[in-house]
């Protein structure tokens, strides 16, 4: 009866123990407040109706521009890119940090054996080993350790490392939509200079025709030496386009190559202008539900969630830890005893030590803690400021240069117009081979200039994905449930 007494008496103790350890000091997460706008400019602009506007975005938001060409480059990018693997390798190490820490939950338990020999000298002999004064001795066994997180230091430990996990987690899909929107961007950067340098070297040509249609006129007493150097001039402002085109075409290409994980002077299947398409409609989101959409606001949630975490952990430094050790094993002169009870030996122990002094350093760690938890609430309300500014600032470049792109596409075609009925204009003598000249070469710059502005509008529709979250989505991404 006294051992059934007994045995219950260990049964509660253990059992105190273990709803001890359910408690964890420290306050809880709470995510950080921040007032979200209704719009996200002060005139409440939208880049579309708001009928056609779209709830989410597609997890492939590259497809809407429907170039196969275009898509091809992104899945190569995502899976070649460098910057991929070494995310992924990061996020590998975030995890194994949770599961490394989630290890100090149970015992530890190790095995050991020793062989020794041993000379106790002629006053020890009788008590260790029979009168013998040299001998062997051979030690095998296991030993047990645990400590108790009483007070939830681990449990907080493991809570900030897994928000760190998360975080990286959510560092890889805004890497990923970094990645893809560069892809497109310099995708459709590059054929806008493929085009511009095929017309800019039209324009060049023209201009030497015209040049040398007034060095006829000069030779012929028709024009000045000031209408001639007018259009020496003229010419050399159209040749020198083309270098500083050639160039910025030739490095889209190089960084084309490198997103894709390719080398520079490896060749990709490349997109050609005409075939590239307006997204309809373009993305749109509700102000108010931005903040789950953006992977980076995220990011600097989880960063709060892991300094919050720290408080706990430096809470408990403070207070009493127990420690339970033991250790079973056998003791023999000779390696073949060491299975006999007899030379059986075991030890249990436990202890409990309480931090009394240590020169202000613990309660200045937690301090520490206090202040770093709010130091990453005012990084996450940047980051969330940032994101609404980053979006304000693509839709109104949306907006003015859409507007841009218009006129110059208007342009271009009031041109394209004059250069083609001063064609048939010059074919019925109506007009000098000069007018035309001149005709073609304004044509030719506002085709230039409509392309400028196709790169610079498209590039702003891009951007647009990007800062509304890319269509990242939390049900993707590998997430610790805290």
């Amino acid at each position: 009866m006294a051992k059934i007494q007994q045995y219950k008496k260990h049964v509660l103790i253990f059992s105190a123990i273990l709803c001890m350890s359910a408690c964890s000091f420290g306050p809880d997460f709470k995510k950080p407040v921040i007032e979200n706008p209704s719009t996200f400019t002060r005139d409440g602009l939208s880049m579309i109706n708001k009928d056609q506007a779209t709830a989410n975005i597609d997890f492939k938001w590259w497809q809407a521009y429907g170039s196969e060409q275009i898509n091809q480059l992104v899945e190569l990018a995502l899976q070649h890119n460098p910057n991929i693997e070494s995310g992924l390798a990061n996020l590998k190490v975030a995890q194994a940090n949770v599961r490394a820490q989630q290890g100090l939950f149970f015992p530890s338990i190790g095995a050991g054996y020793s062989l020794s020999r041993q000379n106790v000298g002629p006053i020890l002999q009788s008590s260790v080993n029979s009168g013998e004064q040299i001998y062997n001795l051979h030690t095998a066994g296991l030993t047990v350790g645990f400590v108790p997180d009483l007070w939830g230091g681990n449990r907080r430990q493991v809570e900030s490392l897994k928000a760190l996990g998360n975080a990286q987690s959510y560092q890889l899909a805004a890497l990923k939509t970094t990645i893809a929107t560069n892809v497109v961007a310099t995708a459709i950067q590059e054929a806008a200079l493929r085009e511009q340098v095929k017309t800019v070297r039209e324009l060049a040509q023209a201009s030497k025709d015209q040049l040398e249609h007034a060095r006829r006129l000069r030779a012929a007493g028709y024009s000045s030496s000031l209408d001639l150097a007018l259009q020496e001039s003229l010419y050399a402002q159209a040749i020198s386009q083309v270098p500083v085109l050639e160039k910025a075409r030739e490095q889209s290409l190089d960084l084309l190559a490198v997103l894709c994980g390719k080398m520079p002077s490896e060749k990709l299947l490349l997109p050609n202008l005409q075939n590239i398409q307006l997204p309809s409609p373009l993305p749109n989101t509700i102000a108010s539900r931005f903040v789950e959409q953006r992977p980076d606001i995220k990011i600097a949630e989880e960063y709060v969630r892991a300094a919050n975490a720290q408080i706990g952990v430096a809470t408990a430094n403070m207070l009493p830890q127990i420690s339970l050790t033991g250790s079973f094993g056998s003791v023999a002169n000779f390696f073949g005893d060491l299975s006999s009870s007899a030379n059986t030996v075991w030890s249990a122990a436990g202890g409990i030590s309480q931090p009394l002094f240590q020169g202000g350093s613990l309660f200045a760690r937690r301090s520490a803690a206090e202040s770093a938890v709010e130091a990453s609430i005012g990084q996450y309300k940047s980051t969330v400021l940032s994101a609404f500014q980053n979006v304000a600032d693509t839709l109104y470049a949306i907006d003015a240069d859409g507007r841009y792109y218009k006129t110059t596409l208007e342009n271009e075609k009031a041109n394209q117009t004059i250069f083609e009925q001063s064609n048939r204009q010059l074919k019925a003598g109506y007009l000098s081979e000069s007018g035309v000249l001149l005709a073609q070469q304004t044509y030719l710059q506002s085709k230039i200039n409509r392309l400028q502005a196709y790169a610079t509008y498209f590039g702003d529709t891009v951007a647009l994905y990007q800062a509304l979250g890319g269509g990242w989505s939390k049900d993707q991404t590998q997430i610790y449930e805290n």
